[in-house]
């Protein structure tokens, strides 16, 4: 008898079916994935079995009980419970005191749920002091709290949402330890990713979604990445090739491997030049170079230096250099005004929470202020400019009239870094700008980098996902002890020879 039955369930929202007849069982001890494209339904489908909203129809059973929660706290107490990628925790709690709430050890004595956090945390991978404010943490390892409390529940059933999106690969080795954990002690795991590759290495089976139905019920270890991600958009598709820059197509000689301070390149040719660029006990002395209509890659570990640098760059932080030079003319660092160097930044959750999620997808997308007096032509042409947009983009809607905030989360990342896009020039920074997004999706906003980069914008891309930066970027570099230790040169290599490179050389450093 399966630990959770799901049969023929259904979920609308207005007149959109997102789930159509949803049926597939869950052993005790198994762990399987679920993929489909965003916007297929699997966070409206994991909300279901977390008691978050409630299915339209169908029927689901527990231990062979039937299962039908009032609420989150109602499926905690039956125990099954969820870890989203952008879960909300009161930013006023210490990490110990986040990581018992809601357990049957919040009320054991300080002292106690300090140590018990400390064996929970050391175990997600998560070193911080359980001491630490929550509201003082970045808002990437909130997700490894939440698995830390639920490793402290009795929990029979748990769904990892897109846990691992944000996470390095050494943080999501642990995360499929405890995954691994949890199986071994008989709980059942749904884990929900769209990186695919990482999850074939932890799940028992996976399941496809697709058009509101289970589309594909096979074992793991009967797929690959590439035919997974074809089961998942319901055609064919193929691996990404290798990003070419133009400008290092035309410029960089065949047998020079290039590198950011030391190549030498056209004058003319270089948007961003920084020198010995230092932030107080974080970075020491970084060289950059960006050339026109090149994507450079920036990962390291979190104490590594490489936030601290795209701060810098953003003007966030504050920082010296030796040197900084935009398109031939010599900036500053810090809180100077005028010449000081502050390149646009996009943040997935500051720039997508900057959006009304209660304003029609119209109203977003439109980029004069609406209602401002203006031709019956120009109008229209903004209209059908939105209607472009979201054909393009393969936004799941019926409507550009819907709200922004019914849309599933990678349609609202999707169209948020769509509308930052359009107004950027000259050079920017994005951070993670295809995380939590399907292989389609992937393909979509690289081919947003493609045209901004056509036109002469420079892009640097601060992530901690392999395949990210493999898809993206020109180069990489590898950030460890507030320098930049090494740079990949992704010309001429396949993306999985790229991410592979990544991956050994930020575990070297």
């Amino acid at each position: 008898m399966a630990l959770l039955q799901v049969e023929r369930l259904t979920k609308s929202f207005g007149g959109r079916r997102v789930l159509r007849d949803v049926s597939f069982g869950i052993d005790g001890g198994e762990i399987v994935g679920l993929v489909g494209s965003n916007g297929a339904g699997k966070s409206t489908l994991g909300d279901i079995l977390a008691g978050v909203t409630a299915a339209d129809s169908g029927q689901m059973t527990l231990s062979g009980h039937p299962y039908a929660p009032l609420s989150a706290a109602d499926a905690r107490l039956l125990g099954v419970d969820v870890v989203q990628q952008q879960v909300r925790i009161d930013p006023g709690l210490t990490v110990a005191q986040a990581v018992v709430r809601g357990t049957s050890q919040s009320g054991r004595p300080q002292p106690e749920l300090r140590r018990q956090a400390g064996v929970l945390l050391a175990e997600v991978g998560l070193d911080v002091d359980p001491d630490t404010r929550v509201g003082d943490l970045p808002y990437f390892v909130h997700g490894l709290v939440e698995t830390a409390r639920v490793l402290a529940e009795d929990t029979r059933f748990v769904v990892l949402d897109e846990v691992s999106a944000a996470l390095l690969p050494l943080e999501v080795t642990r995360l499929h330890a405890v995954a691994g954990r949890l199986s071994r002690q008989g709980r059942g795991v749904l884990y929900i990713s769209h990186r695919l590759p990482e999850m074939l290495e932890v799940v028992d089976r996976v399941l496809v979604l697709r058009d509101g139905v289970i589309a594909l019920d096979s074992p793991a270890d009967c797929l690959d990445p590439v035919r997974l991600a074809a089961e998942t958009m319901g055609e064919p598709v193929s691996l990404p090739a290798p990003r070419v820059a133009a400008t290092l197509a035309r410029s960089a000689p065949d047998d020079v491997p290039v590198r950011a301070s030391t190549w030498p390149a056209p004058a003319d040719d270089v948007a961003l030049r920084v020198r010995n660029l230092r932030v107080p006990g974080r970075v020491e002395g970084v060289d950059l170079l960006l050339r026109h209509g090149e994507v450079v890659g920036l990962t390291g570990h979190r104490s590594s230096g490489v936030r601290e640098i795209a701060g810098a760059l953003s003007g966030e932080l504050p920082a010296v250099t030796g040197e900084v030079v935009l398109h031939g003319e010599h900036r500053t660092l810090g809180p100077a005004a005028g010449e000081a160097l502050r390149l646009p930044a996009y943040h997935p959750d500051d720039d997508a929470d900057g959006v009304d999620p209660g304003e029609t997808i119209a109203r977003t997308l439109t980029q004069e202020p609406w209602g401002a007096l203006s031709d019956l032509r120009r109008e229209i042409a903004s209209l059908r400019g939105v209607i472009r947009t979201v054909h393009r983009l393969d936004v799941k809607t019926l409507s550009i009239r819907t709200v922004f905030g019914a849309l599933s989360g990678g349609d609202q990342h999707k169209l948020a870094l769509a509308r930052w896009m359009a107004s950027a020039q000259d050079v920017v920074v994005l951070h993670e700008p295809t995380r939590g997004l399907d292989v389609r999706s992937r393909q979509q906003v690289r081919q947003l980098l493609d045209e901004a980069t056509a036109h002469g914008t420079s892009v640097v891309v601060v992530s901690v996902d392999p395949d990210e930066l493999a898809e993206c970027c020109d180069r990489v570099g590898i950030v460890s002890g507030g320098r930049v230790a090494r740079w990949i040169d992704t010309r001429e290599l396949a993306v999985d020879a790229v991410r592979d490179r990544i991956v050994e050389a930020a575990t070297v450093a």
